[in-house]
Formats: C-alpha cells, structure tokens, sequence
C-alpha cells in the first residue's frame, strides 16, 4: 500500500523512561527517519524543556515536541525565555503544544485554577507575542505583563499548539494558536469534526494527534497488547466526545470492537499501520505522533520506521 501523501510522523519518548536514556533514543529517532520527537511533560517525571534541550544538542536534523506543557506551571514570561532559547540554538526545530494538564495532578502542586481555559488562552496569546518580539502589556484574569520583552526572541518563532478536545476548548484552540493536539481516542472523524470547530472561530490550523501503536507479524496478538491501553484510556473519562464520535458512547461504555480500535490507534500489522495513516491524513491529520501501545513499545517504533514508512511511500 502506497499514499502519495502522508503527514509528519513523530514518536515519543514515554514520560515513565528515564532521562538519561534519551540521547540514545533521540539518535536513532532521526537515524530511523522520523520527522518529529517529542515529550509530554507529566508529573512527576522529566521536565519538558531540560529534555527538549537535551533532545536537540544530540541530534541535528530532527524537530523536537513538548506536549503537553501545562500552561499554568510555569510564569509565561519565564517559559517563553526558554522556549526562545532553545529555538535561537535549534531554529526551525522547536515545536510547543501547550494545555491544562491534569486537573488532579495540578491540584497536588497548587496549579489547578477555576478557568483553565481562560488562563490556556490567555496564556497562549502572551506566548505567541512574547516570541514575536513583542513588547506585551496584559493585565488579565490570569497572565499579568508590564511591558515586557524578550532579550532574545527567536528569528523564527515556533508554532504553538494546543491541547483541548471540547468544542469549547477547540474554538479556543482555532482563534488562538497554530492548531490542535489531539489525544490518543481521535478517530479520523474526530479529526474531521476538530477542524471543523477551530473553522468555526476563524482558525485553519493544524491537526496533529497522538497515536496509540502496538505493530507485529500477528494482528491478533497486537491487537491483544493494544487493547487494554485503550480501553484503560476510555475508562478515565477524559475524553468523553471523542469516545462518543468513536461510537463508543460518551460515557465510553460501548463494546471496543476490533475495527473501532483500528480507527483510533495503530494496531496489527504494518499494512493495517499504513491504513490507519492514511485514513488519519484523509482526515487532514498534518501530523501523528506513534505512543507506546505495545509490551515493548520500542519494537513497535522500529516496526513502524522499518516496514510502515516504505509503506508511506517514504
């Protein structure tokens, strides 16, 4: 199977690795052909930036991801001096997708605010004119800036893109950034119906998501990996309209069939992988970011480099 087109394809380095297994990993990320790697900064684990950092000093051609970086733990002036920095040194190569984080986990550092998506966009629009080079004044319901401008704003601003799955949170999303990162539940018609709620706000951004991925010569057997993952992920309740477009029901409590699995992950062999790509990026899916679905995760990254990228047509 062969697509003339396909989007970036990225893959992650799971938050529950250690750091000091990344340079490694980084270096056969952009060996192996992968246009994009990234982090999802999760408490109590690596900070997103020092891995970043770390990430792009190793490599030099591959583009790097932080996402989720939760909007309401960092001072947005402090965080945009980083993420200028790190373009300055790397430029072209930097990615950011903020959020809210997990409301419970920002809850036990203090961080969790009534309004999350007020303080995400507020947050998002000072981010993107701070690394403008910018001088910002706000005085907001979260963000306060008085004149404040970068010493050194990158040439080459990184696109900023958010995290949020509601139509709410996706009109936010398409007024005030680059586009979308949508979780691991997204099927090609939650990719479809995401577009069109960033539209309805003015916004033709991006559509990246992340993809749950579990590869092998038996599909029965990688299916069987994959499963439970999802379905744990269905089970936490945070994604209930993506659960509901899946035909799953909002409350997620509709039978995960075969077929319905294979639409919203990367499960089975490599040509079922190049299917789902495909079905994803006819969607208008820019980018897919491959996430452990598998007992052993790294297998099936080098499935996917190895035997679903020439599928790609890469």
């Amino acid at each position: 199977m062969t697509t003339t087109t396909t989007p970036r394809i990225g893959v992650r380095f799971e938050p529950g690795w250690p750091p000091e297994d990344l340079p490694e990993f980084a270096r056969w990320a952009e060996d192996a052909g992968f246009d994009e790697l990234w982090f999802s900064e999760d408490l109590p684990w690596a900070g997103g930036i020092a891995m970043a950092a770390t990430a792009l000093a190793v490599t030099s051609r591959i583009s790097v991801g932080i996402g989720l970086l939760p909007a309401v733990t960092r001072n947005v002036a402090t965080a945009a001096m980083d993420i200028a920095a790190l373009a300055r040194l790397s430029p072209g190569r930097v990615i950011i997708a903020l959020g809210n984080g997990i409301l419970a986990w920002m809850g036990e550092i203090g961080a969790r605010v009534p309004r999350p998506l007020v303080a995400l966009e507020e947050t998002t629009v000072a981010l993107r004119r701070l690394l403008a080079g910018e001088t910002v004044s706000v005085d907001g319901s979260y963000v306060h800036l008085e004149h404040v401008t970068l010493g050194f704003p990158p040439l080459e601003p990184p696109k900023i893109f958010l995290g949020t799955t509601g139509p709410v949170g996706l009109r936010v999303t398409g007024r005030s950034s680059d586009g979308v990162l949508l979780p691991e539940l997204a099927t090609p018609d939650a990719v479809r119906w995401a577009r069109e709620q960033m539209a309805s706000a003015g916004g033709h951004g991006e559509t990246l998501l992340l993809a749950m991925t579990s590869i092998g010569d038996d599909r029965a057997q990688a299916i069987a990996e994959l499963r439970p993952r999802v379905q744990g992920l269905i089970d936490l309740r945070f994604f209930d309209k993506l659960t509901e477009i899946a035909g799953l029901g909002a409350d997620g409590s509709g039978e995960l069939t075969d077929n319905i699995l294979q639409s919203l992950a990367i499960g089975g062999t490599p040509e079922d992988a190049a299917r789902t790509v495909a079905a994803w990026t006819e969607a208008g899916a820019t980018r897919i970011i491959i996430v452990s679905g598998a007992d052993d995760p790294k297998a099936s990254y080098r499935r996917f480099a190895d035997d679903v990228f020439p599928l790609l047509g890469r």
